[in-house]
């Protein structure tokens, strides 16, 4: 079933986007006087039906992803009669028209959306606000919390800005570029002010400011292939109610008792599309070392903290007589164990056939799935009346526009990473897949809303092939008063679709690696 919601998803998403695209040519067409050939829901030279009405033959075809609109005398190296119906025999401000009404018809198709949703209401997270326990102690410490904010406020602006989800309030400090921010948020029936300043997890992440979205429901959003929850029945997004018939709420409750209870069996309850069942499983033995300020001889002043989970090649070191501490050969795991209990608290050198090594190390034993755990945030329910959903169905595509543009600034200027932010139709139609899966079906028009604004953004830039190069083109040919050469035109059509392939090629390559699959193959 989930499979068919995946492919179903895609489909329809991506499927009917493009068709709006080349319905919004179609029409301009027909408004400025020039005439479609074939008008195509789907690709494929095949036609599963066919009907022509008038000058224009209408297909349906085997590939449900988008369409394609062909005008009469639109291929330059095909013979035209210069008749006034020809895309390329008319005027050059009347292909203007035809080539726009594709892009503004997605954005005419996302207000659209936008003006349902927020006439009929939808569900979104709720722009409370919970905080880490890891990130109120230790090394990093939320910028929230600095500020004084803390778990169950509710943040209603920033900067001015109203906040009404927290993707609202995610999308805010993302594109802060690292400025102050000023947040308005409510306790206690009160609005109290803060002056927070994203930062970095990262130097390739996003901003943040160290606040996750509320709620006291957890759920699986990693599961390790192969791993004890794999093997015993779990699946992403499923929602651990009890453990042995106790309560969990966060995921701090359900890391304790998962570590505390290596070998034992455990009855947990789970929430899964609706329906409530028992999953038995036992946590297996995890053994680490956790390695504070890591250094390594051979790149001295490089301090690192990291975890090393591959216990069997400190043994197989230990048994061959190769690992020495501070100068001392380890003679059993035992004698490991307790030289790094002796000198927990301080620096130590290890020595091995690899190198030689500097750091705190602590060696660690407990009980561990193979998942990874997220609160279900706090969902509300958001409607509004017919005024303010005319309002805001064109307030929330230009702010989405707005944000887009920036982020792509962004990109190029290196202040995004390329890899974590830039995604193609295999990332999308999974997203779409997931969406409609796991948060129904106004969640999923919501995201068509977005797909179908993100397509007339990028198809306005002006970057050959697509359609805001043909733009270009011809309003140049209208003040110029005669057309580009020919050859120079296939020149720049050229230049661009190689850099279209490129960019294809990275997105898709970019796509996959986020599959487990395809991790293990490319590593």
């Amino acid at each position: 079933m989930i499979i068919v919601t995946y492919i179903l998803a895609a489909a329809i998403l991506l499927g009917l986007c493009i068709f709006i695209h080349e319905l919004g040519h179609l029409l301009g067409g027909k408004m400025v006087g020039i005439k479609a050939e074939i008008f195509s829901i789907g690709y494929g030279s095949k036609a599963i039906v066919k009907k022509k009405y008038g000058d224009t033959t209408y297909q349906i075809t085997p590939i449900p992803f988008g369409g394609y609109c062909k005008f009469y005398g639109d291929d330059p190296s095909e013979k035209r009669e210069g008749k006034e119906y020809e895309f390329l025999s008319a005027s050059p401000l009347r292909r203007v028209v035809v080539v726009l009404m594709g892009p503004l018809f997605n954005l005419f198709f996302g207000i659209i959306l936008f003006f349902i949703m927020n006439l009929v209401g939808y569900s979104t997270e709720t722009n409370r606000i919970i905080i880490p326990d890891n990130f109120k102690a230790g090394e990093y410490i939320s910028p929230a919390y600095s500020a004084g904010m803390r778990d169950g406020d509710k943040i209603i602006e920033i900067n001015g800005n109203e906040v009404t989800s927290f993707s609202e309030i995610q999308s805010n400090v993302l594109f802060s570029e690292g400025e102050k921010i000023t947040i308005n948020a409510e306790r206690d029936n009160q609005v109290k002010i803060f002056n927070v300043m994203p930062e970095k997890l990262s130097d390739k992440g996003h901003y943040t400011i160290g606040v996750m979205p509320y709620g006291e429901k957890i759920l699986l959003v990693t599961i390790l292939e192969g791993d004890v929850a794999d093997e015993a029945g779990f699946r992403e997004y499923d929602e651990i109610k009890s453990i042995n018939g106790k309560a969990v709420k966060i995921p701090e409750d359900f890391t304790e008792i998962v570590r505390n209870n290596s070998g034992k069996k455990l009855d947990f309850s789970v929430l899964r599309a609706g329906n409530e069942m028992t999953i038995t499983a036992v946590p297996r033995t995890r053994e680490v070392l956790e390695i504070e300020q890591f250094e390594n001889a051979a790149f001295k002043g490089e301090h690192y903290n990291i975890l090393i989970d591959k216990i069997d090649l400190v043994k197989n070191s230990i048994k061959k007589g190769k690992l020495q501490i501070n100068n001392i050969t380890v003679r059993s795991f035992d004698h490991f164990k307790r030289i790094l209990e002796e000198n927990k608290n301080n620096n130590i050198t290890l020595t091995n056939s690899g190198g030689k090594y500097y750091g705190k190390i602590r060696y660690q034993e407990y009980g561990f799935l193979g998942v990874g755990t997220a609160i279900s945030p706090e969902m509300i329910h958001v409607r509004h009346g017919i005024l303010n959903s005319m309002s805001r169905s064109v307030v929330e595509p230009y702010n989405f526009i707005v944000m887009n543009l920036k982020g792509m600034g962004m990109l190029f200027s290196g202040k995004l990473d390329v890899r974590e932010n830039l995604r193609g139709p295999i990332m999308i139609a999974k997203i779409a897949g997931d969406v409609a899966y796991y948060k129904g079906i106004s969640a999923f028009i919501l995201l068509m809303a977005k797909i179908s604004i993100i397509l007339m953004v990028m198809n306005l830039l002006p970057i050959p092939v697509v359609d805001g190069s043909f733009i270009l083109f011809f309003l140049f040919e209208a003040i110029r008063g005669k057309p580009i050469n020919q050859k120079v035109l296939e020149k720049i059509q050229f230049v661009g679709i190689i850099l279209l392939i490129g960019v294809g090629i990275f997105v898709i390559f970019n796509d996959l690696s986020v599959f487990p699959f395809f991790q293990k193959l490319f590593n």
